[in-house]
């Protein structure tokens, strides 16, 4: 059978509630640390005490006033802290309500709760009672001395029943319970009027408030559990998702890192509660105040420099009670050295005014030679004239919860790192695909273009070839014709019947001009076929020695259909400004591709620019060539078109991002063009763009890639 780890839980509201809020929380742990069973137990806040007194609960589920409280009178040291999940967003702070219904006007501030009665949620609840306490005392109220009457109801539902029922005048629960007894229906939102409404936090907390933000609930661990156990809650607590059911029945977003409770200990100094009573008193109640602590205590005497260390104190660092002398210097030396300066300091601050409060966490050195983590908690006494002569506190060992959030540090970069890894994993992949796609791609293209080429170029050659022959026989014949005309300028009535039939004489003349346009033809063709060749480069796929110029100009005819289209009225006007360019070792296919991808983008944003700018806009792309610094050729291709937006312009060699509609563009060209210019020829691939004057894209490559390789 499993050992049985029984969950203390503070009654929130009812016994029923509080295990439908806490018991998947249970579920989650036994299914995480499988070899324990984990069980909710409800305590109330008179049982809670008795529970951790006897010793019959490992871990405890409270608010932050019972957690302080139970910190010094029974050890618990704080695992995690809770974030509340209200209105669709979590919260790790909550506070106090003071309120009264709406139809009382005698109350409409705290100095109106003189001999008024109240009635708050319990004695030691720290939302339903404590927090509005502190408010009550700093507004010269004493709640034991000036109201008519104070009592306790044990739970929240019961003190809003109080006030509707006008069993008293006003009441105080935590924050957030209005908002759910509103949203349950068990409440009028226009029957309670809220006191001392605080409404600075605006939407970091939009909830009815009266009093100061405090950390929200906490998950505690008791003396009874060994510290591996206590390790492997604090880590499974908050790695619990979100969406977890046990997050969303404690209507929460799961755990949190233990948050800073210094707040409610100066609440509770304030109100000179627990553990805070007997601070500044005699010595006598100071030595009571010791025995009764789990935590280390020490006080400090700074006008004699006299320091005690109480046997807790010594018996964290292992030291016998005899064994470590007590005086500042031992102290001193037992810290840490890259926490010494810094612990030395806050004090000083501390001692001087600056900070409101001694608070710091700081590495101190066992009797055994390693280190434990302590909390170390001060309050300082000063005389009247504000001098400091006392400093007395506490040291709570957190060396636990520092190693799980060393764990937990370690875990997210780790998980950070798979992630990074994995991200690195799928953009090589994209990439693959894109190289397969284009490689895929360029071949079927660049054979259906040698394949189109050479079944064009053997007819056109045939008439090509036999146009001399057919010139030769034309002219004879039109020769034989004007002989025959001449010396028998009478014909005969039918052969002047034929030749009037005939208009020999205009066919005389348009015979030969009808050969020559067929001869222009046909060498336009044959030029159409060997730009075809040039441009599919199947032969060419290495790197060779290429006139990119010849390149460029292939490129601009096979876009020719595309740059006179008179769909909008107004053709592009392509102006060419070469520089002497040498032969440049590439791959002329590879750059024959990002010509033509650079290209097609300037035409497509030209034609857009049309559609918006009217038949006055003439669109124009430029073409420059230029060495630079004798070792690389530029080229630069730019139009005048709407230029390219800021948001678009960090993700414009990204892998299938598009600024077209949809259909209309991959979102591969540019990427694959990168690629090509920078990895495959060690170039440079940049754009300048303002929208609306038109984009440039700056293609630099080495003349000579052999030696960019070595």
């Amino acid at each position: 059978m499993k050992p049985l780890i029984q969950i203390g839980v503070l009654v929130h509201r009812d016994i029923r509630y509080t295990l439908k809020t806490w018991q998947k929380t249970a579920d989650y742990l036994a299914s995480e640390i499988q070899q324990y069973h984990f069980v909710i137990v409800p305590l109330d806040f008179t049982q809670i005490a008795a529970a951790l007194e006897q010793n019959t609960v490992e871990f405890l589920i409270s608010s932050p006033g019972i957690y302080v409280e139970f910190e010094a009178l029974y050890g618990v040291n704080n695992l995690a802290t809770l974030k509340r999940l209200c209105m669709g967003k979590a919260y790790t702070v909550f506070g106090g309500l003071i309120f009264c219904k709406t139809d009382l006007s005698s109350i409409l501030t705290l100095s109106d709760l003189r001999g008024k009665r109240l009635v708050a949620a319990a004695e030691h609840s720290f939302g339903g009672w404590r927090a509005a306490w502190r408010e009550i005392v700093e507004a010269g109220i004493n709640p034991y001395r000036d109201f008519q009457s104070l009592h306790f109801a044990n739970s929240h539902d019961a003190v809003v029943e109080a006030i509707l029922q006008d069993k008293a005048d006003v009441g105080t629960i935590s924050t957030n319970i209005l908002e759910q007894m509103i949203s349950e229906g068990k409440l009028d939102v226009n029957a309670l009027r809220i006191i001392n409404q605080q409404t600075q936090y605006g939407e970091k907390f939009p909830f009815a408030l009266s009093t100061r933000l405090y950390p929200e609930w906490t998950f505690a661990v008791t003396q009874k559990v060994k510290g591996e156990l206590a390790e492997q809650v604090a880590i499974t607590l908050i790695k619990l998702p979100k969406d977890h059911p046990a997050a969303i029945a404690s209507q929460s977003a799961g755990w949190t890192i233990s948050l800073n409770y210094q707040t409610v200990h100066e609440c509770f100094q304030v109100l000179q509660v627990h553990p805070y009573q007997d601070f500044g008193k005699a010595a006598s109640s100071f030595e009571l105040a010791v025995k009764g602590s789990n935590d280390g205590l020490w006080d400090w005497n700074l006008e004699t420099n006299e320091v005690f260390f109480s046997p807790r104190w010594k018996e964290m660092l292992g030291y016998a009670e005899i064994a470590f002398p007590n005086n500042f210097l031992a102290w001193k030396q037992q810290i840490h050295p890259d926490d010494r300066d810094r612990v030395l300091a806050t004090f000083r601050q501390y001692f001087a005014g600056e900070i409101s409060t001694c608070a710091l966490e700081y590495r101190i050195q066992h009797i055994n030679g390693h280190y434990l983590w302590v909390l170390c908690r001060g309050t300082l006494l000063c005389d009247v004239w504000n001098k400091p002569y006392r400093i007395a506190g506490s040291h709570s060992d957190i060396t636990q919860r520092k190693q799980a959030e060393e764990e937990l540090r370690q875990s997210e970069l780790q998980l950070k790192l798979q992630t990074r890894y994995l991200e690195e994993t799928l953009r090589e992949l994209k990439e693959t695909q894109i190289q397969l796609i284009h490689s895929e791609k360029m071949s079927s293209l660049g054979q259906l273009v040698a394949g189109i080429a050479h079944e064009i170029n053997n007819p056109v050659n045939f008439i090509y070839g036999n146009l001399i022959y057919l010139e030769d026989y034309v002219h004879s014949l039109l020769s034989l014709v004007k002989i025959f005309q001449e010396n028998y300028p009478h014909a005969v009535e039918a052969i002047q019947s034929v030749i009037e039939e005939l208009e020999l004489e205009f066919v005389s003349i348009d015979l030969p001009q009808l050969l020559n346009s067929i001869r222009v033809g046909s060498e336009r063709i044959r030029d159409i076929v060997r730009s075809l060749r040039n441009f599919s480069r199947l032969d060419e796929a290495e790197i060779k020695s290429v006139n990119l110029h010849e390149g460029i100009e292939n490129t601009l005819l096979i876009l020719q259909h595309r740059l006179q289209n008179n769909f909008y009225k107004s053709h592009i006007v392509v102006v060419k400004e070469y520089g002497d360019l040498p032969t440049v070792e590439c791959s002329a296919g590879q750059m024959n591709q990002v010509f033509l991808n650079i290209l097609s983008n300037a035409i497509d944003a030209l034609e857009e620019a049309v559609s918006y700018r009217g038949k006055d806009f003439k669109p124009t792309i430029t073409i420059r060539t230029e060495i630079k610094s004798d070792n690389y050729v530029v080229i630069s291709i730019a139009d005048n078109g709407l230029g390219i937006n800021e948001d678009a312009k960090p993700r414009i060699f990204d892998p299938f991002f598009t600024t077209k509609p949809v259909g209309q563009g991959t979102g591969l060209g540019l990427s694959i063009s990168y690629k090509i210019v920078v990895e495959t020829h060690h170039g440079k691939l940049n754009f300048f763009s303002e929208p609306g004057l038109g984009t440039e894209f700056h293609i630099q490559i080495p003349i000579y890639q052999k030696s960019i390789i070595c």
